[in-house]
């Protein structure tokens, strides 16, 4: 009976350190806690493309994807300046300083380049480990220039920030749902995104135009973070106001993804996805499957920065 007492207490100091962590993370207790401004899209298996709209979207697959951390709105012109200000006295000399209506707009007229860069920007200022490097064995941090880095190039599971593969942004724009066409229903309307509704989709609905109240001064009619509800799992603006950058490149045949967390396949130089559609936009293109793809040098569609940790 002695013997039993003592483990008995261990089961239960485990039981209640279990709780604990699941109060701080939301999850169980292997799973980091949740930062800051980010969400957790939780493991699993999920249906990604999309039946109903054409070519342009991939054929209905499964895909598992490991936890991870998605910041909740796209990256602003405030938070792009804080990490800009800190990556100039500290090696990144080519960091676009980008553009926007105001600080709490989305940044834009920022390259894919520049993008991965200021993830690597803002990782070393938070004292994290840099996810993007210009060698395989992850010994030189990518700072500067036009890189076209390949997926071993990529330290997966550092602590630092990066962007989202297309399957983990697929994933997360869906906030748990199946089968719809766009975050939280197959229609999509002025109330729910800052898109242009052109009148040619059924599933267009309400106003015609530009959002009516962002389609003031001058162009782009972008909106700011966060302006609408957000998705199941907590994210905002999934759809419409600007596209963003993901880390794939773009292909018109859709990459094999049977292995879990794919990473799509690379070719050399490319243009890489982008997602979600933007204010100029019809319904068609905001769609959570439509897959479009730009330039990495590119900033003709305005790309966004939405960033993403690892969870594991």
């Amino acid at each position: 009976m002695k013997t039993i007492i003592p483990v008995l207490t261990v089961l239960a100091a485990l039981i209640a350190f279990g709780f604990i962590a699941t109060q701080f993370t939301g999850g169980p207790p292997w799973v980091k806690a949740t930062p800051a401004e980010f969400a957790l899209i939780p493991a699993g298996e999920f249906t990604m493309g999309d039946a109903l709209d054409g070519d342009e979207n991939a054929p209905l697959h499964k895909v598992t994807v490991s936890a991870f951390f998605m910041q909740k709105t796209d990256v602003t012109k405030a938070q792009w300046d804080e990490v800009w200000i800190w990556a100039y006295a500290h090696g990144y000399h080519d960091l676009p300083a980008g553009f926007a209506k105001v600080a709490d707009h989305p940044v834009w007229g920022v390259s894919w380049y520049g993008a991965v860069k200021w993830c690597n920007a803002k990782s070393e200022k938070e004292g994290l480990v840099p996810c993007y490097y210009t060698d395989d064995a992850h010994t030189n941090v990518y700072r500067k220039g036009s890189a076209d880095l390949t997926n071993a190039m990529v330290k997966w599971d550092a602590t630092g920030y990066r962007l989202p593969t297309e399957t983990e942004w697929e994933k997360a724009a869906r906030g748990g749902l199946a089968g719809k066409r766009f975050p939280s229903s197959d229609t999509i309307s002025h109330s729910e995104a800052n898109f242009e509704n052109s009148g040619s989709f059924d599933y267009g609905t309400g106003t015609i135009g530009y959002h009516p109240t962002y389609a003031v001064g001058q162009k782009p009619y972008t909106s700011p973070v966060g302006s609408f509800a957000a998705n199941g799992f907590g994210l905002y603006d999934m759809t419409g106001n600007l596209w963003q950058w993901c880390w794939d490149q773009h292909y018109f045949a859709f990459p094999d993804e049977s292995s879990p967390d794919p990473h799509g396949v690379l070719f050399g130089w490319g243009e890489r996805v982008i997602r979600g559609g933007a204010w100029h936009n019809s319904a068609c293109f905001c769609g959570v499957a439509y897959r479009n793809g730009c330039s990495p040098l590119g900033r003709g569609y305005q790309p966004a920065v939405r960033i993403v940790r690892s969870a594991g």
